[in-house]
C-alpha cells in the first residue's frame, strides 16, 4: 500500500534535542520525503559522497529530486536535505551534505575509483629542483584515481623516483591538468605503476573530479549489484 501523501510542515518537526553525535550503521531506517510524498527505506550503502537507500517505492523519486532525510540509527536520529544523484531496481541514491560525512561508520573519506584513462605525463622536477620537460608528452594509462590521488602506468622508459613532483594531464572526460608527487613505485609487465599525491588541487578541478568519481562509483555499484 503507497504510503500517503503527507506536508513537509508536518514533518518538519524533529527537535534539536532528539539528535545524536553517534555514528550511523549500515542497516539503518530511513524516513525519505519530498513534497507531498514521504516513505521509509534502510541504508544499505555507504561510499564517498553517497549513500544507497533501499526501498520499495524508489519509482516516487526522480533524479535531481530535492529531499530530506531522517536516518534512525542505534544512537539517534539524524535529519538532514539531500538530492536524489540515481536511482535502480528498488534503491535510490543520494548526496550526504559534507557536514555529515564524518556520521557515517563505513565512509572512506576519498573513495578510490578504478578506471582505464588517458592521459600524459607533462614534465617532472629534478633533483636540483628544475623541470625536465621530455620532447613530447609521455603517454600515460589512469587505473584508479580519488580526490586526494592517482594511480597510473607508465610503458616508456622513464625513471620516476618516490618524492618526486611530476605535471600531469589526465584526460577524464574532461581535460584535468594537475600536479602530483609520486609516493609509490611499482615495476609491473608493461612498464612501471606510479601511486601519486595531488598537490594543491584547485577548487575547480576538484568539484568536476567529484562529479567524475561520483559517477563512476554509482556505475561500478549497480554493475557489480547485477552481478550478484
Amino acid at each position: 500500500m503507497n504510503t500517503p501523501a503527507v506536508s513537509r510542515k508536518h514533518l518538519d518537526n524533529s527537535k534539536e534535542r532528539h539528535r545524536s553525535s553517534g555514528t550511523v550503521m549500515l542497516n539503518s531506517r530511513i524516513v525519505v520525503e519530498k513534497e507531498k510524498f514521504v516513505s521509509t527505506g534502510i541504508l544499505t550503502y555507504v561510499e564517498g559522497d553517497i549513500l544507497e537507500i533501499e526501498m520499495s517505492e524508489y519509482k516516487a523519486f526522480e533524479l535531481g529530486d530535492a529531499v530530506k532525510l531522517t536516518i534512525y540509527s542505534p544512537g539517534g536520529f539524524y535529519p538532514f536535505e539531500s538530492t536524489v544523484v540515481a536511482k535502480d531496481q528498488g534503491v535510490v541514491m543520494v548526496l550526504i551534505p559534507p557536514q555529515h560525512q564524518n556520521r557515517f561508520a563505513e565512509k572512506r573519506e576519498h573513495p578510490r575509483v578504478q578506471v582505464n584513462q588517458k592521459g600524459a605525463l607533462v614534465s617532472y622536477r629534478n633533483e636540483d629542483g628544475s623541470w625536465q620537460v621530455p620532447e613530447g608528452q609521455i603517454p600515460l594509462t589512469v587505473k584508479n584515481i580519488s580526490l586526494s590521488g592517482v594511480g597510473f602506468i607508465i610503458e616508456e622508459p622513464v625513471e620516476l623516483d618516490r618524492d618526486a613532483l611530476v605535471q600531469l594531464h589526465l584526460d577524464l572526460g574532461f581535460a584535468m591538468h594537475c600536479r602530483a608527487e609520486i609516493i609509490r613505485t611499482e615495476p609491473v609487465e608493461f612498464g612501471c605503476y606510479y601511486g601519486a599525491h595531488f598537490d594543491e588541487l584547485a577548487a575547480d578541478k576538484a568539484n568536476s573530479l567529484r562529479a567524475f568519481i561520483l559517477k563512476k562509483q554509482v556505475e561500478t555499484h549497480f554493475a557489480q549489484k547485477r552481478e550478484e
